[in-house]
């Protein structure tokens, strides 16, 4: 699977009244990272942006009002539409009105998009609610982008030279083969530097007391477990094309609560992506991450 239609969420509301950008600076370099994305993988691009609240319940407006905002949006829209199709990148727009989340997840699925691309919202150590309800309902993978990650600053900045890090979830299912099959063959990461980790949650103990398991037992137990998840990060690992990449990718097992675990490493290794499956330890994780987030549906389709 590799990412050939690729459908990028926009924020075009200009909130900076003083402001003389006529499209805002982050919707900018996010529309630039999608464009990069489609450019890569030879695909295909629509620019989608959606008119929150078009029912008008929030805040009260005439339809002049609307067709005249609504004018701004689109003519936003075009002129990055325009940057792209100059840069050589099939390119189609679509201007929405409804709740953001929903239409983007249903244009989605109309026009059979292989990665959903939407901004994380400008709080520093959480993703946007949008986002947040994107990932959970999404049938394709999302890319949730912070504004500032390694590897993609302008020409001439401190960072240019340091690739971005990646952390990749891996939770010994076919299911995580799949992810990293793809997110390697994709070849949009070949520079970042990467790791493959897996947590190993302890057992608790007073279950296991309860159980009659002794603590050498347990112990036993848990290295048995981490053995067997550093041999399944290395099965997954091996039919891919890992040698590919510039700083390849370390394997990592790691022991404690998932979460808390999960959120150290990002810390540690000053994660910029973090790539993940779907489902509940992450949905609990997900609201607190501080980096990027490319998540997977699960199982992956086809």
């Amino acid at each position: 699977m590799y990412f050939r239609r690729v459908l990028l969420g926009l924020d075009l509301e200009l909130r900076d009244l003083s402001s003389d950008e006529f499209v805002p600076r982050t919707t900018r370099q996010l529309a630039e990272r999608g464009m990069k994305l489609a450019a890569a993988q030879r695909g295909e691009l629509q620019l989608c942006a959606v008119i929150d609240g078009l029912d008008l319940t929030r805040i009260p407006a005439t339809p002049l009002q609307v067709s005249s905002f609504g004018g701004i949006l689109s003519d936003r829209l075009e002129s990055l539409a325009d940057e792209a199709r100059a840069a050589g990148i099939e390119c189609e727009t679509s201007l929405l009105g409804g709740v953001a989340w929903q239409e983007l997840v249903q244009q989605a699925d109309e026009w059979s998009a292989s990665l959903i691309v939407v901004g994380a919202g400008s709080q520093r150590n959480s993703l946007g609610t949008t986002a947040l309800r994107v990932l959970r309902s999404a049938k394709c993978p999302v890319l949730v982008e912070k504004s500032e990650i390694r590897g993609q600053t302008s020409e001439g900045t401190d960072d240019e030279s340091e690739p971005a890090h990646v952390l990749l979830a891996d939770d010994l299912s076919d299911s995580a083969a799949d992810r990293l099959m793809t997110f390697v063959g994709s070849g949009l990461w070949r520079d970042a530097k990467c790791w493959l980790a897996h947590v190993v949650e302890p057992d608790r103990w007073l279950e296991a007391w309860h159980g009659g398991v002794s603590t050498d037992a347990l112990v036993q137990r848990q290295a048995t477990r981490t053995e067997s998840a550093r041999l399944k990060l290395h099965e997954h690992l091996a039919p891919t094309d890992h040698r590919t990449m510039s700083c390849g990718i370390l394997t990592h097992v790691a022991d404690g609560d998932f979460a808390a675990t999960l959120r150290h490493l990002v810390d540690e290794w000053q994660i910029d992506l973090l790539v993940c499956g779907r489902g509940p330890q992450m949905e609990a994780v997900l609201p607190h991450i501080p980096c990027s987030v490319l998540q997977f549906p699960q199982p992956l389709a086809p």
